[in-house]
């Protein structure tokens, strides 16, 4: 079985569109996947159908589909044109945009990634100056191939090209100058720091967000929680303080236009009290009760709120204000600004000072030498009655109170899709095919692999659960008549290296996780019931018999004759002598989590080992012969440590002898830094290029993909 991730083909996906005043989007089914927009440039959606726009605030909810907390730029309209200003575009970022109306985005592909680009300043002839330190230097041969680089990185304000220099490529974080010097062949490139005013009516919006003391307004959180004492007070009566956000939205038109979103949405932590909920709408929850902005005029708006943080707990609190407007000439503009708010806690342990009482009576505070936890109220048993769980007493057992229904998991999820090459693990597989609704077309269609998919999760409560088995029963399978298609048993077990361990401790951070799946063939042309229950047991730390189980039926039914398959043959690649296709992904915490969705906790684990994942298949036909020999596997990836901005596969893999790849054949190379997911503005970009040669020698392919990890949000 060959797995395949999704392949993305640089030269295939990036467009870069000119219309009149800046770059347009045909918002329709199936538009372009990348669009590149330069610096302060218009992007114009057009839109066929109805349609609305919204923006994705995570890279994998855009990949998902997942609108759950997506920022609507315009609601469903029909057969129009709608204008984002460039304003909104000076910053250098990604944008991820999709249509949620009759779901859009999962039945017809609509979505599409815009990547604001630098729009440079160009001085010929003339190195920059040498005021600013190079965040990076290149030995590349030319000034094209220098801005390509400095595009890549997201930090690269501009460049300097010198061409007497072994590095000529010089990038900068700040915006260089030119020296003044005259140098034949030399650049230097500046990005833009502001857009040029437009006279065009449109709209824009300054978003402010501010934190103070509720009790004295001249001490900034941020500030205060730098110089909050180390040491613990005596108890959480000083650790509790109350603070105020500010909010200030001010929207200036040149025409009438409407507030269409106004949000504050909190991320990470949450603070120990507050009012509001965790995404609060000024538009739809109160605040901005006429949304009409009149004229040429500016519409101010503010707002406060106050939360209570603990100041003794380590915690990330970022607070997010979010706006949007629509002028009445369908110019859309946005703002956003964020307060971070970065609590150390104190050294010890300070528990809150709330209570519970016992049926028998008893108080019990929280205990600081056991994560501030209650501790198990007494139950009085009589030796040789029960508590409930089945298991007879000894004098003393815990209370229902503290947990509540003894188990901490849920009945197992068992699914089966169709075999498609999914790569990763089934929870984060998209675009599947569920068993029972595959329909066989041809003779050729009627045996084919599906995968049964398992997932289970148990929560951090009860603390000390034990898992007692996890097994997988099948009955009335395909190969009840071929015993040699079913190697692993029945029933199957699975996580036999957790049997009669605990796997509950009750931590803020632990969890268990089962997430797996197996593959079988099946004979959809044959009437069959197939009903497989994977069970799942643990002691319940205890209290309960924690058995539970999840079911999956399997219907197949007779077919009357199929036609054969297609005399004509099936379409192969593009281009038939280079069926090279390869893909880059990363993934932590052995491929459950995709990098670019990992959320450090508060408390830390901020340094994670990263495995990124390059994948290479010859996409020939099985058995055809045309093998593929790999004469260079390369990786760039400025900033790595400790393994260099440049690293040769098959130098360091294969003592640099060229390796042959057989038709429909895949190579799988995996490599691990260590990245800190909490240093914020940083984005480590990911080149990964390859050359091949067809066995007919006659033609040399180059692929390349690129994978950007944005740590900046």
């Amino acid at each position: 079985m060959h797995f395949t991730l999704p392949t993305v083909s640089v030269s295939s996906l990036t467009l870069l569109a000119s219309a009149v005043n800046g770059v347009t989007i045909d918002w329709t089914a199936n538009p372009e996947e990348k669009v590149l927009v330069p610096q302060c440039e218009d992007l114009t959606f057009a839109l066929t159908g109805t349609h609305d726009i919204q923006n994705f605030n995570k890279k994998g909810r855009f990949k998902r589909c997942d609108f759950s907390s997506s920022t609507v730029m315009l609601g469903a309209t029909s057969n129009e044109e709608v204008t984002m200003t460039g304003q909104d575009f000076l910053k250098r970022k990604k944008y991820y945009y999709g249509c949620d109306v009759n779901d859009h985005c999962n039945t017809i592909n609509m979505k599409t990634l815009v990547e604001v680009i630098p729009t440079y300043t160009r001085t010929e002839n003339q190195p920059c100056s040498g005021s600013l330190t190079p965040i990076k230097t290149f030995p590349l041969p030319s000034v094209e191939v220098c801005s390509s680089a400095c595009d890549q990185k997201k930090d690269c304000m501009g460049f300097s090209f010198d061409p007497d220099e072994e590095k000529k490529c010089h990038l900068f974080d700040s915006v260089p100058t030119p020296s003044g010097q005259t140098k034949a062949g030399a650049a230097c490139y500046a990005a833009q720091t502001e857009c040029p005013p437009i006279s065009t009516p449109h709209c824009s919006i300054d978003t402010e967000v501010t934190c103070t003391l509720n009790d004295d307004p001249t001490k900034e959180c941020s500030e205060f929680a730098k110089t909050f004492p180390k040491e613990a007070p005596a108890n959480a009566v000083g650790c509790e303080v109350m603070l105020k956000y500010d909010y200030k939205l001010t929207a200036t038109t040149t025409e009438t236009s409407t507030w269409t979103w106004a949000t504050r949405t909190r991320k990470g932590d949450e603070p120990a009290n507050f009012a509001r909920p965790r995404v609060y709408s000024w538009l739809d929850e109160g605040g901005i009760t006429d949304p009409t902005i009149e004229g040429a005029s500016t519409g101010p708006f503010a707002s406060s709120e106050t939360v209570v943080v603990d100041f003794c707990k380590a915690g990330k609190y970022k607070t997010l204000a979010e706006a949007v407007v629509q002028s009445a000439s369908n110019t859309i503009c946005t703002s956003r600004d964020q307060y971070k708010l970065t609590v150390r806690g104190v050294d010890g342990v300070v528990c809150a000072l709330d209570t519970i009482t016992c049926p028998n009576g008893d108080i019990l505070s929280r205990d600081p030498a056991n994560d501030c936890q209650f501790p198990a109220c007494p139950v009085n048993l009589v030796v040789g009655e029960t508590d409930g769980s089945g298991q007879q007493g000894t004098g003393t057992g815990t209370s229902e109170a503290q947990n509540r229904d003894g188990c901490g998991f849920d009945d197992p999820i068992v699914g089966c899709v169709m075999a498609e090459d999914q790569a990763g693990l089934p929870m984060s597989w998209v675009g599947t095919t569920d068993c029972n609704d595959y329909v066989p077309v041809n003779e050729n269609d009627c045996v084919k692999q599906v995968r049964y998919t398992y997932y289970v999760y148990h929560g951090n409560e009860p603390s000390g659960s034990v898992l007692i088995d996890s097994l997988r029963y099948r009955d009335g399978s395909y190969w009840e008549t071929k015993p040699e298609d079913n190697p692993h048993g029945n029933p199957r077990a699975y996580s036999e290296d957790k049997w009669g361990t605990t796997i509950a401790t009750g931590g803020t951070n632990t969890f268990y996780e089962l997430d797996t799946w197996e593959g079988e063939n099946v004979d959809f042309c044959k009437a069959s019931s197939v009903n497989t229950r994977f069970e799942f047991n643990t002691d319940g730390a205890g209290l309960n018999d924690c058995a539970k189980a999840g079911e999956y039926t399997l219907v197949t039914k007779d077919v009357a004759a199929l036609p054969p398959p297609p005399t004509t043959s099936t379409p192969g690649p593009p281009n038939t002598d280079c069926s090279l296709e390869i893909s880059l992904s990363c993934r932590i915490d052995d491929g459950k989590i995709p990098c670019e969705e990992y959320n450090p906790p508060a408390d830390g684990a901020c340094s994670r080992t990263a495995t990124y994942i390059h994948v290479l298949q010859n996409m020939a036909p099985f058995n055809s012969g045309k093998d593929l020999l790999l004469t260079s596997i390369t990786r760039n990836r400025p900033g790595d440590v400790p393994h260099g901005d440049d690293f040769d596969f098959l130098d360091n893999l294969y003592n640099g002898v060229p390796q042959t790849l057989p038709a429909f054949n895949t190579m799988t190379i995996t490599e691990s830094p260590t990245i800190n997911f909490c240093t914020d503005d940083t984005t480590y970009v990911t080149t990964f290029n390859t050359v091949s040669t067809p066995d007919s020698g006659t033609t040399q392919c180059e692929d390349e993909v690129m994978y950007t990890l944005d740590l900046s949000s």
